[in-house]
Order: structure tokens, then sequence, then C-alpha cells
């Protein structure tokens, strides 16, 4: 189902906005100019909470589904697998971080910034290699009976961003990202 594909590949183009508006407060910071550390921490509460909750684990499913029909790219899986792990982990140090700071900690350049454009540049990666190598496997491999017993696996929720209703915590990330691409839906 090229369908649940597009899904997800929705959901990489949204997860981008997020890189890309995270790494322009990052770049502010390199300068020596004042980042919106709320904003910094918001997005990374939402990388930690909807990504990594959901998302991600939703891939895996389909990743295993596709080993069970061809065993060929278990390498491939195997370190997609693994890198959803380490972006889980990284996203919540870096949170955690982001969160210190709010809170009024002073934490030397380095706890933030080289984490951060770590994060950033790993993500993007990591995502360019799902879409250019298994959603491609997905799409031609998966069966319909495939797709429904990976929807019986997963649970869903909607996105608090990019869904129906933006969730009052996220109100700020989505009008940023508005302002940068021009979307007239942030309110």
């Amino acid at each position: 189902m090229g369908n649940e594909i597009s899904k997800l590949r929705e959901e990489h183009v949204n997860f981008r906005k997020l890189l890309d508006l995270l790494e322009a407060q990052l770049d502010l910071f390199h300068r020596g100019e004042p980042p919106d550390y709320q904003l910094m921490t918001d997005i990374l509460d939402y990388m930690t909470h909807y990504p990594d909750v959901f998302h991600h684990p939703r891939e895996d499913v389909i990743f295993s589904r596709l080993l069970e029909r061809d065993s060929s790219g278990a390498q491939s899986v195997e370190e997609l697998a693994r890198q959803h792990r380490v972006i889980a982990e990284s996203g919540a140090r870096l949170h955690e971080n982001m969160e210190s700071v709010i809170n009024g900690a002073l934490m030397p350049r380095q706890m933030i910034e080289a984490p951060g454009l770590l994060y950033v540049t790993y993500y993007r990666a990591h995502m360019d290699k799902e879409e250019n190598d298994l959603f491609v496997l997905a799409e031609k491999m998966l069966q319909i009976d495939d797709w429904k017993k990976i929807n019986a696996e997963t649970r869903s929720q909607p996105d608090p961003i990019f869904g129906n209703a933006i969730e009052e915590r996220y109100r700020t990330v989505y009008r940023h990202i508005a302002q940068t691409i021009g979307n007239d839906r942030a309110n």
C-alpha cells in the first residue's frame, strides 16, 4: 500500500521542517546570538514524543515484515533499527540539556551546539536512507495482508503539530514553521 509509505514520507517532510528550524536556532547559537531556547526545547520535545514513540516503531514493524518477505535486506534493517535507538537516545539527552538551560542551568556551549548539529545531520541522513532504500522495497514487496498486520501491531496518535489539531504546547513551533514556509494555517 503506497498510501502507508506516502504517509511516512510526508512525516519525514514535516520532521525536516523541524530539523531546519532547530538548525537555524543552533546557527544563531554558533554566531553568539541568543537562540530561542524554549523553541528548541519544544522541537526536541516533539521529536522525542512523536517520531520516537509512534513513527519509528511503525517503521521497525514495516522493516521486519520486509525481512519476512526477503531476508537480503537484514543488514540495512538492523542498521536502521539501531539508528532509531541512537536518534531516540541522543534526542532525549539533548532535550534534557535544553530543559536544564530553560531551568537556569549554566551549560558549556559544546553540550548544546555539537550534539544538536550532530542530531540534525544524523537524522537527515537516516531519513534519506529509509526513503531511498527500504521505503522503495516496502512499496514493491509488501502486500495488503502485510499492511493489515502492520496496522494491527502498531499504534498511532494524531500528530500534535501537523495533524488536524495543533497541541497548545506546539503552537509557537508551528507558527515558526508557518512563517518560514508561508503556511496560512498557523493561528
